[in-house]
């Protein structure tokens, strides 16, 4: 009998105990839904929103990718003067925004959007791979102000989608030329890019593999090393278009045939059987 009155006047104490618990997270979260809004609003207010009137190639090229990959969910595209790292992905709570700066996306313009078409897929690609509800909870893990410890475990999973983006990106392309060509635009911008040689990237791979500091680094980041993005696609290639993976390694020279070898037989690709993945259209 006491017990049952001791339980009875501790239900409150308890729920008072959760509400103040959960009081501040739903504060953080109702305050990052109104910062989203605010940021949303200023970029209806200070880039231009990708429309049929405005940029009518960029949306074709989305609305092409969207029916390609089977995605139905609003994706936003904004096209401004200048994006940290030309161009980015952002999602959070529901919102899907993808940013090109405007100097990158006119040069990526060319032999008919094929590029374009790369790097809209690979945001695309990224989002289809994603899980919302994982993105939640690292919204809930950086409230807490753990995820600076969790985030070795957490930086992995972007990585993937990273990397899954780009392979499906790749696939929407069709072609080896246009992502790699976007890949080189994003780390040297477009005026240097015709500069850059697959054979200078497949070397510089191999260090990148063999310095462990290197590797290091990148656990740190959500982000792949671009340099390790650039391999990525061509390992992806070498067995989900065989063709177009040959007409690139006949266009290098001994030296270059080597390294890439040395990187396919550490790839996670080396083995893979074609057809995992699908592209409709």
């Amino acid at each position: 009998m006491l017990a049952s009155v001791v339980l009875l006047l501790s239900v409150p104490i308890v729920v008072v105990l959760v509400t103040l618990a959960i009081s501040p997270l739903i504060i953080f979260i109702v305050a990052l839904l109104i910062f989203l809004r605010l940021w949303k609003a200023r970029l209806l207010g200070g880039a231009v929103k990708v429309t049929p009137e405005s940029f009518p190639e960029i949306y074709e090229t989305l609305a092409t990718v969207r029916q390609q990959l089977d995605y139905r969910r609003p994706v936003d595209l904004y096209v401004l003067d200048e994006v940290n790292g030309k161009t980015q992905l952002v999602q959070l709570l529901g919102h899907r925004v993808i940013l090109l700066s405007g100097s990158f996306a006119a040069g990526l313009q060319e032999e008919q959007y094929a590029r374009l078409h790369f790097i809209i897929a690979s945001h695309v690609g990224a989002l289809k791979s994603r899980h919302e509800r994982f993105a939640f909870v690292g919204v809930l893990l950086d409230y807490l102000k753990i995820l600076k410890f969790v985030s070795p475990f957490l930086n992995p999973y972007y990585r993937a989608t990273s990397y899954t983006g780009d392979q499906i990106g790749y696939l929407c392309a069709g072609r080896l030329e246009p992502a790699l060509s976007v890949l080189a635009r994003l780390m040297v911008g477009n005026e240097m890019s015709v500069q850059v040689s697959a054979a200078g990237i497949l070397g510089q791979g191999v260090l990148v593999n063999r310095r462990w500091m290197v590797r290091y680094s990148q656990l740190l980041s959500e982000e792949p090393h671009l340099v390790n993005r650039y391999i990525n696609v061509i390992a992806f290639a070498s067995w989900a278009n065989r063709q177009d993976y040959e007409r690139f390694v006949a266009g290098l020279d001994r030296e270059a045939q080597q390294c890439l070898q040395m990187l396919l037989a550490r790839s996670p690709h080396a083995n893979r059987a074609s057809g995992s993945i699908s592209v409709h259209g």
